[in-house]
């Protein structure tokens, strides 16, 4: 059974005096049901960038970890591979993971060329997840580059809102930062928009313990879509912590695997002045 927890920072208020303190709100997943344990099939594409900047090293170690993820999937997984430079191109088109081995020669056969189109690549790529998305499946769009997004639409703001749209018809975004030029800010702002996660690592080795932990999660989700509304008297003043994306007073919490934990924090004020 799933369990939801309030602990407040301290047991009561001093009468007369403002007050502020903490209240830590937690929800607590069941561990996975024995008979529960063949996980969710996986519908996912791996958005390469392929442009000029990744030229070198972070294009090769971006395939590297392509085919890592690759070599990690189940038969009865989906996957896409979508390559862009200035433009955005279909490398794999969405297929069940039949054949390893040739989903991973086609992602070696990327190279560099052209400006980078983040958002065309980004989309096609969510696109593909789109078409074969299912209530059943884990469905997450895996963005492999430097961020340096200079052609299309670039406003970080503006491709991070339409992160948050996909999000909630259940196709998520998570980031895997590559390359020393790296536009962190960007990349960050699309796995939090995505309700996904966003990494950062120079070599595919790097990145190989946050993928197993990415994938360790999407193996094991029990929940996804949850939101946290918050309801209190008047003269309550609160305010999140946590960076979650939403509107007071309600706001967007990360997916729930079985046996882990969403939590959020909370600071409220009681002005005495307020009481009067």
């Amino acid at each position: 059974m799933t369990e939801f927890t309030l602990t407040a920072q301290r047991p009561a208020l001093v009468e007369g005096f403002d007050n502020e303190f903490h209240i830590l709100a937690k929800l607590k997943a069941p561990e996975q049901p024995i008979d529960d344990r063949e996980r969710k099939p996986l519908n996912i594409s791996l958005v390469i960038d392929r442009s000029g900047s990744m030229q070198g090293r972070p294009l090769e170690e971006a395939k590297k970890c392509a085919c890592m993820i690759v070599n990690s999937l189940k038969s009865t997984d989906r996957v896409s591979v979508i390559a862009y430079d200035n433009r955005a191109e279909v490398i794999v088109p969405s297929t069940k993971v039949y054949n390893a081995s040739q989903i991973t020669n086609a992602i070696r056969t990327i190279s560099c060329q052209g400006m980078t189109d983040l958002h065309a690549g980004w989309l096609l790529g969510a696109e593909e997840v789109a078409r074969y998305r299912t209530d059943r499946s884990i469905n997450r769009v895996l963005l492999l580059s430097d961020g340096m997004a200079n052609k299309g639409l670039t406003n970080s703001l503006e491709i991070s809102n339409q992160c948050s749209e996909l999000a909630e018809t259940g196709v998520t975004t998570s980031t895997y930062g590559l390359g020393e030029d790296f536009n962190e800010q960007l990349m960050v702002d699309l796995g939090r928009a995505g309700r996904g996660q966003s990494y950062y690592g120079q070599t595919v080795e790097d990145l190989e313990d946050p993928f197993r932990e990415e994938f360790d999660l999407l193996s094991n989700i029990m929940a996804t879509n949850l939101k946290i509304f918050v309801e209190c008297p008047t003269f309550v003043r609160f305010e999140l912590l946590n960076r979650y994306r939403g509107q007071s007073p309600t706001w967007e919490m990360p997916d729930l695997a079985y046996g882990g934990e969403a939590w959020a924090l909370f600071k409220l004020t009681i002005r005495n002045s307020d009481l009067e």
